[in-house]
């Protein structure tokens, strides 16, 4: 499962990114490589619900939950295997 939402990501940030690239890795900064601008968190985030079918805390947070690819995915997708 985890693979499928990774491509959807990937397919995500860059149809969505400030610059025109055509593949990112899953360790990429998307927001401290420019992929990303920061008023695009929510659009992130509301993508990130969508596609995990679960509702992120946005007021628990952490600085970082976003940082790349595969930290959304440990963050936001993996976390469901544990509970």
């Amino acid at each position: 499962m985890s693979d499928k939402i990774r491509k959807k990501l990937h397919a995500f940030i860059i149809e969505n990114c400030e610059s025109e690239i055509s593949t990112i890795s899953n360790n990429t900064p998307i927001f401290e490589s420019g992929l990303f601008k920061s008023v695009q968190i929510m659009d992130l985030i509301l993508f990130v619900e969508e596609i995990s079918g679960k509702e992120v805390d946005v007021e628990g947070l952490k600085p970082g939950a976003f940082k790349d690819i595969d930290t959304i995915i440990k963050n936001f997708v993996e976390t469901e295997k544990k509970n």
